[in-house]
C-alpha cells in the first residue's frame, strides 16, 4: 500500500498504529495496494480484534480520492522540508525494526536514508544528568566503535544522548537521532546540533506525523526505536526509574545484548550514586553484561554475528 492511503487510515478514529500495521500486513498478504481494493474485501476478514466504526462508515462512503487528496498535500509539504515517508512493508522499511512487538507502521525521516540499511548500529543512551565520568565513556565508546565502521543511534536527548551524537560528528561515523516530531525538535536547545547531524550524512527519524504535538508518553515509546535499529544497547549512565529503561527493556524484549560500563574497573569513586544505580540493577540482575575498554574486540566480533541475522529469523512483518 501506499504511504498517502496508509496515513488515510490512521487518520480515522479509532484506528491507532497497532491497527495501520495488521492492516498494512493484511493487504501485502493480499496483494492490495489502495484503500478502494481494500474496501472491497469483506471487512470481518481484517486482523483486527474490533471493526472501528469510522473504518466501515470510510469504507461504505467510498469517498477515497477526497481523503487521499488531502493526505497528499500533506506528504507533499513534507518532502518541500526535506521529509520522507516510509511505510511498513516498504523496501525501504528497516528489516531490524521487524523484531519489535509492535513495529511502526509509519517511518517519518529526514537526511541520509542509506543509513536505515545499516545494520552494523549500536544505540548509546543514558540519563540526562550524566556525570563527567558517563561522558568520558560514553565519547569513548562511541569512538572505538565509530573505528570499526558502525553507526550511531541515539535520542538527541540532553545528557548521554548528546555526548553520544556530539562524539560520532567529531569521529566522522554516521549517527541517527530518533526523535518524536521532525519539525518540533527538542529540546530545542539541540537544533543546531540536530542540524548538523544532518548535513554531516546523518538521519533523523520519527514515528509520529510532522507536527505531532510532543507528549510525554511519546518519548518513552521512541525508545523502542532506538533499541530496534541497533544490533546492541549500551546505556552508559541510568537511575534505576530512569527514561533510559524503556530502551533497555526493549532492547531485551527483542534479545539484543545490553551492556553497561564496569563501573569499578571504570572507576566511579562512588557506586551507590544515582546515576548508575540502574546500571548496576541491570548487572546483579544479569540482564545486561558489563564492558570495560579491554572488551571492545570481542564485543564487535559478536554483534557482527548478531547483524548477519537480520532478515534471516525475522518474520516479515506482524503476526495477522
Amino acid at each position: 500500500m501506499n504511504p498517502a492511503d496508509a496515513l488515510v487510515l490512521k487518520g480515522l478514529s479509532r484506528v491507532g498504529d497497532d491497527s495501520v500495521a495488521r492492516i498494512l500486513r493484511f493487504a501485502s498478504a493480499q496483494g492490495l495496494s489502495t484503500v478502494e481494493e481494500l474496501s472491497k474485501i469483506d471487512i470481518s476478514k481484517l486482523p483486527l480484534k474490533t471493526i472501528p466504526s469510522a473504518l466501515k462508515a470510510f469504507f461504505d462512503a467510498q469517498d477515497f480520492e477526497s481523503a487521499r487528496t488531502t493526505v497528499e498535500k500533506d506528504i507533499e509539504t513534507w518532502r518541500t522540508q526535506g521529509i520522507t515517508t516510509i511505510i511498513l512493508g516498504s523496501e525501504n522499511y528497516p528489516k531490524q525494526l521487524l523484531s519489535l512487538d509492535k513495529p511502526p507502521p509509519f517511518l517519518f525521516c529526514k537526511g541520509n536514508l542509506e543509513l536505515l540499511k545499516h545494520t552494523s548500529t549500536i544505540a548509546v543512551v543514558g540519563t540526562r544528568e550524566n556525570t563527567r565520568k558517563g561522558e568520558q565513556i560514553a565519547s569513548k565508546t562511541v569512538e572505538e566503535f565509530a573505528k570499526r565502521d558502525y553507526l550511531i543511534v541515539s535520542g538527541l536527548a540532553l545528557g548521554i544522548d548528546t555526548i553520544a551524537h556530539r562524539a560520532a560528528i567529531d569521529c566522522n561515523a554516521p549517527t541517527i537521532a530518533v526523535l518524536v516530531d521532525l519539525i518540533s525538535i527538542l529540546p530545542s536547545s539541540n537544533r543546531a546540533l540536530a542540524d548538523e547531524i544532518v548535513e554531516k550524512g546523518g538521519l533523523w527519524v520519527a514515528e509520529n506525523p510532522p507536527g505531532t504535538k510532543a507528549i510525554p508518553a511519546f518519548f518513552a515509546k521512541r525508545d523502542r526505536i532506538q533499541a530496534g535499529l541497533s544490533t546492541a544497547l549500551f546505556a552508559i549512565e541510568t537511575s534505576i526509574d530512569g527514561g533510559t529503561m524503556h530502551a533497555v527493556n526493549a532492547a531485551l524484549s527483542m534479545r539484543r545484548p545490553v551492556f553497561v560500563p564496569d563501573a569499578t574497573a571504570a572507576g566511579y569513586p562512588d557506586l551507590t550514586i544515582r546515576a548508575i544505580s540502574g546500571t548496576q540493577q541491570l548487572i546483579n540482575d544479569q540482564k545486561a553484561i558489563s564492558y570495560t575498554r579491554e572488551s571492545y574486540t570481542k564485543i564487535g566480533a559478536q554483534l557482527e554475528q548478531i547483524a548477519s541475522q537480520f532478515g534471516s529469523d525475522i518474520q516479515e512483518g506482524l503476526p495477522l
